[in-house]
């Protein structure tokens, strides 16, 4: 009963807020993406509401009246090609009924990541989204680290959730979640909010590594050795992350340990687990080779899976790629792989440039959101080598937020400085006496 009480204030709030125009609109529709409140509260009253429905609609006929600063650039050309491309890969599929579903749902994806690029059109409204993300999605996650950690410290947590999917999803979702905070803890304006923000950090990193991911691991392992290079006190933030990693993985058992070391196992040590994921690239290649300029359909590498297997015995049938880019290169053709290359590797880009330009300009906190959103990116990058993520809402949002710095930086240094107008002179008063005039 309180999680409903909970979650209908939230819901009043977002809609008060959400008439005051399609930002706050916006965010709601955000919130309600990444929390997913119908299957948060006991029973079945919210998701009676069809709030994504709902929000989603008023949210594109609030923004009519703003599309007016809405600018094409060559990345926000990109988004729109990839989607031209899965349309493309739809109209071509093998299995168009599989299909079409799947890219409907990608559709809102693109339509909210394209919004974010000029909603989100400065500083102040830019860390709110990051708020509002970052709470939305880490609330559960954090309670559930910490929890765990407390409670039932080295077990593995299995649970999967509504936005990011199975254990790997969440391990790869959470830790992208972790720059985020970190951008918000360094642009806090207060002692307890950055406390709050580092009390989310360590839940999240443990929900991380509580699935047992090993994709999740090597993403970890990656987000340490970035924090700790790009850190200017290394040997302080060495420490730190030696006392997190500490906390969190002297917990964990010799189950654990013994699934990560099949890391780097040779070819004939493999599990199954481990060895089928490198085949079902192999199946991905076969995929791309045979259609190379549409793939087997959008999203449809498990809908084609078995007409490609030479070994269903072994390998199973109607598996997944496993990976996002071989993912894409099968279900899209090489023309949709290297579209989805290039976005994310523009997005790479435009952080790196935004960061130079921070120092230059002394925007502090735009440089502090360029290299936390670049390491967001990076864990991905690693996260989605091992899993079918490209379609996943998070990524695409985290793209179009970087395109949203990248301008909100651009616009204030070409904001006209306002130029101060000295004030004239005042005249002597006329009945006013001096002391040089007595």
């Amino acid at each position: 009963m309180l999680r409903l009480v909970f979650v209908i204030l939230i819901i009043l709030v977002g809609v008060y807020f959400s008439v005051q125009g399609p930002f706050y609109a916006l965010l709601f529709y955000l919130w309600n993406a990444y929390f997913r409140p119908e299957y948060w509260v006991w029973g079945d009253p919210i998701s009676q509401l069809r709030i994504s429905l709902v929000v989603g609609s008023f949210l594109l006929i609030a923004t009519v009246p703003a599309i007016g600063r809405f600018r094409l650039n060559w990345r926000v050309a990109l988004l729109l090609l990839f989607l031209t491309q899965s349309m493309v890969s739809l109209a071509y599929a093998e299995h168009p009924s599989w299909s079409q579903p799947l890219w409907i749902e990608f559709l809102k994806v693109i339509i909210i990541t394209v919004l974010i690029t000029f909603l989100v059109s400065d500083l102040k409204r830019y860390r709110l989204t990051l708020l509002v993300i970052g709470y939305s999605l880490g609330l559960e996650t954090a309670k559930q680290g910490w929890a765990q950690m407390i409670l039932n410290p080295g077990a593995t947590n299995a649970n999967q959730s509504p936005f990011l999917g199975d254990n790997n999803g969440v391990a790869m979702g959470v830790l992208m979640l972790v720059p985020i905070f970190v951008s918000l803890t360094q642009t806090a304006n207060s002692r307890w909010e950055r406390f709050l923000h580092r009390f989310f950090i360590v839940g999240l990193v443990y929900r991380a590594i509580s699935t047992y991911s090993r994709g999740g691991f090597i993403a970890a392992g990656v987000l340490a050795v970035i924090t700790v290079l790009r850190s200017p006190r290394k040997l302080r933030t060495l420490v730190v992350m030696g006392a997190l990693g500490w906390a969190v993985l002297s917990v964990m058992p010799t189950e654990f340990w013994d699934r990560m070391d099949t890391i780097d196992a040779p070819t004939e040590q493999r599990d199954t687990s481990a060895a089928g994921r490198i085949h079902f690239w192999e199946v991905g290649t076969w995929m791309a080779a045979a259609k190379p300029l549409t793939g087997v359909g959008f999203s449809g590498f498990r809908a084609s899976y078995n007409s490609y297997e030479t070994n269903t015995d072994k390998w199973g049938e109607d598996r997944q790629a496993h990976s996002a880019w071989f993912g894409t290169m099968a279900e899209m053709g090489y023309p949709g792989f290297v579209l989805f290359v290039a976005i994310i590797g523009g997005a790479l880009l435009s952080c790196a440039q935004a960061k130079k330009r921070a120092k230059a300009t002394s925007m502090k906190e735009v440089g502090i959101y360029a290299t936390q959103m670049q390491s967001t990116l990076l864990v991905f990058i690693t996260g989605s080598t091992f899993l079918s993520s490209q379609y996943s809402e998070m990524i695409w949002h985290m793209v179009g937020l970087t395109i949203a710095l990248e301008r909100i930086q651009r616009e204030a240094a070409t904001a006209p400085v306002p130029v101060a107008i000295a004030e004239p002179p005042r005249p002597m008063q006329a009945a006013g006496r001096t002391a040089f005039t007595r």
